[in-house]
């Protein structure tokens, strides 16, 4: 690597003062000190502002060692953006040029030296206007490992002093690895005392253990050890036991284990078919857990158990189409409770008044793929683990405000302790399509990276698969050849996310979803010519588009009770519903459509031309919601951990493959015309312990 050329010293803009000698970066009360990578990163754009530099000039002049490829690079742009507080769709730092690269663009202030009187402006920004002139700041050396846990002890007695904070300060830069085990770490939970309760399997295993770690000396101690699947550990305000749930091929139940002596109480049974948290309400009294259902016509709820007497409550009866309601979190002042309602990979969050539970306010402006949740030690605001923005992460999310990217990429569950600590579960997901060119063929894997490629569709000859990857950064779509192996990306704008492509009946085009500004939009992608437009007579929060011959089939309110399968026939301005109640997935070709309906494990088949049900067929409980495709007459699925194919309308499902059967969320599996098959199977998954010390504002 060439070394960098260019002006030294104390950098300006908007808000932050970046001293270049010394990797630190100042604003706004806080301090961060750059990984040397993204140092080298930062300094590369703003020794040339206003210029548009390649994503191959960056890697070639950033990277210390050859072979990095272009998604390590937009990686690195998206943790400097982060650390900015900078958002990809509306950019005031780094702009993001499809095709071209990457530029600074927000006004920039230059002192060659700490002692310079005036400071050099550089004009050549594109959006240069009056720069902010920030104070210039004290640089203290940042603490080492063992100043990062002399403050972590230091201030967990001081909880009181975060708490009156209307928002805690994050730097997720100082966060280090918990532990050091190479299998997979979840749910983590911090005690009263500051330490951290988790879980612990091997992937693929069902055994798990219970752990409690002392973040300061890092010693652990194993607390319960079994052959079944335990999960969600919650502390109790004490810190006597531990409330968690487990998992048997008999059901969920709620077990206590008391931390003193490890000694477990069976409490009673929890819903087997979600899994939901516990919480402690009631200053330690009761628990709050996802109980079984009510009935048949509903899904699982929120229920109290009262410790002392033995008495349950049930707090919420959802409906099926509402989804179960899982993973309740007190609010620190006890006035409110905060939980999720799930329906395949989507949730929406709620808030209600505690204890009362009514009303309740939805918190997202639409569900999304949301993992776990905990409340500020402040108060209102929650820091939320989920795909809220662009990419899973952690999330801050105020009352009524919007979203905003907070770090910690591969977030899957969080939690914060008094003191403004926080812990949480990073997880490396990489998938693969597999292909069988026909039936009984030898599988091939397509269009590999190191990160995640699912939702794939075959074109109408079979000779092209479009697919959803998170290979480049958000999610954007890909175009795989099987005849020549070759996979290209499509021209699209990165600050959204694209998913769900589908080949258009009609042409070569591509229908595929946006995530726009928090709502989805359904868009025709040209390849020839790589000409994007937005489909005309087609309303906001369209998603998932199929189109036809004759006509486009789509949903709107899509992870909804009210989720609706929609059609605009070719040559009509207005579209019309199907009326076939809330739709959680469907397929359709020229002859068939099926679906499955919002909290059913049901697949309906109807003609196309006629959307009313004449055959259903039910499906075992590990069928996944979106793992099943059509094309024609064919239907393949999983279930009971198997392919399987069924000639509609009258034909015997028949057993295809037990190899690389699905597992990836969304849809993960796509048949061809000429009978070749696509699956999506997760390859590789690590999830493992990330924790920071608080910081204060």
């Amino acid at each position: 690597m060439g070394e960098q050329t260019g002006p030294t010293g104390h950098y300006h803009f908007l808000h932050w003062h970046y001293v270049s000698g010394q990797r630190l970066l100042a604003g706004r009360g806080r301090e961060v000190r750059l990984k040397p990578l993204l140092d080298r990163l930062l300094r590369r754009l703003l020794d040339e502002p206003g210029t548009v530099l390649t994503r191959e000039c960056l890697i070639e002049q950033v990277w210390t060692r050859p072979q990095v490829n272009d998604e390590v690079l937009s990686r690195a742009i998206a943790e400097l953006r982060a650390i900015l507080g900078d958002d990809a769709r509306e950019p005031r730092f780094i702009e993001t040029l499809p095709k071209g690269g990457y530029r600074w663009i927000a006004p920039l202030e230059l002192d060659h030296s700490p002692d310079t009187a005036k400071p050099t402006r550089i004009t050549n920004s594109p959006t240069s206007g009056k720069g902010l002139r920030i104070a210039r700041l004290v640089v203290p050396a940042l603490a080492a490992i063992a100043v990062f846990w002399f403050a972590w002890q230091g201030l967990a007695g001081n909880a009181g002093r975060v708490r009156h904070q209307a928002t805690l300060a994050v730097d997720l830069l100082s966060a280090q690895p918990l532990t050091a085990d190479p299998r997979l770490e979840y749910d983590a939970r911090f005690d009263p005392l500051g330490r951290v309760v988790y879980i612990r399997s091997a992937l693929g295993s069902e055994a798990s253990e219970l752990i409690m770690v002392d973040p300061a000396s890092r010693s652990e101690r194993l607390l319960w050890q079994d052959a079944h699947a335990l999960r969600h550990p919650a502390p109790s305000p004490d810190g006597r036991e531990i409330a968690l749930t487990r998992h048997t091929p008999t059901g969920c139940e709620l077990w206590s284990v008391a931390v003193v002596d490890a000694h477990r109480t069976r409490l009673g049974e929890c819903a087997d078919s979600v899994s939901g948290g516990v919480e402690w309400v009631d200053a330690g009294a009761s628990l709050v857990y996802t109980g079984a259902a009510v009935d048949a016509l509903h899904a699982p709820g929120l229920a109290q158990l009262d410790r002392r007497s033995g008495e349950l409550r049930r707090l919420t009866a959802p409906m099926l189409s509402d989804g179960a309601h899982v993973d309740p979190r007190l609010s620190p002042d006890s006035k409110e409770i905060v939980y999720a309602s799930v329906d395949g990979d989507d949730q929406q969050l709620w808030r209600a008044p505690w204890p009362q539970i009514a009303p309740s306010v939805a918190l997202l402006q639409r569900p999304e793929p949301v993992y776990d949740h905990a409340f500020e030690p402040a108060g209102r605001n929650l820091w939320v683990a989920g795909d809220l923005t662009l990419y899973r992460a952690l999330h801050r999310l105020r009352p009524g405000g919007r979203p905003e990217l907070i770090g910690g990429r591969g977030a899957r569950s969080i939690d914060i302790a008094s003191n403004g600590a926080a812990v949480w579960s990073e997880a490396d997901y990489d998938a693969d399509i597999w292909l069988r060119s026909k039936p009984g063929g030898a599988w091939t894997v397509i269009a590999r990276s190191l990160r995640y490629e699912a939702q794939p569709d075959f074109s109408a000859d079979g000779n092209r698969i479009a697919l959803a990857s998170n290979r480049n950064g958000a999610e954007s779509i890909f175009v795989h050849d099987t005849l020549t192996g070759n996979t290209r990306q499509l021209a699209l704008d990165p600050g959204f996310r694209w998913v769900r492509p589908t080949w258009s009946a009609r042409d070569s085009s591509l229908i595929i979803t946006a995530y726009e500004d928090r709502q989805t939009r359904l868009y025709r992608y040209q390849l020839d010519g790589d000409i994007l437009a937005l489909l005309p007579d087609v309303e906001p929060g369209a998603f998932q588009g199929i189109e036809l011959r004759d006509r486009l089939l789509y949903l709107v309110g899509h992870g909804t009770a009210q989720s609706t399968l929609m059609q605009l026939r070719a040559g009509e301005a207005n579209p019309e519903s199907l009326e076939l109640g809330p739709v959680a997935a469907y397929r359709a070709s020229g002859d068939w459509l099926v679906w499955r309906a919002v909290g059913s494990n049901v697949l309906r088949f109807a003609p196309v031309n006629e959307p009313r049900a004449i055959r259903e067929l039910n499906l075992a409980g590990d069928a996944m919601a979106e793992a099943f495709a059509l094309s024609g007459s064919t239907l393949s699925y999983r279930d009971k951990g198997r392919l399987w194919s069924l000639q509609l309308p009258d034909g015997e499902p028949e057993a295809i493959s037990d190899e690389h059967v699905p597992n990836g969320a969304g849809p993960s599996i796509a048949i061809s015309a000429n009978g070749a098959l696509a699956t999506v199977t997760l390859t590789s998954l690590n999830m493992d312990l990330m924790i920071s010390a608080p910081t204060m504002p």
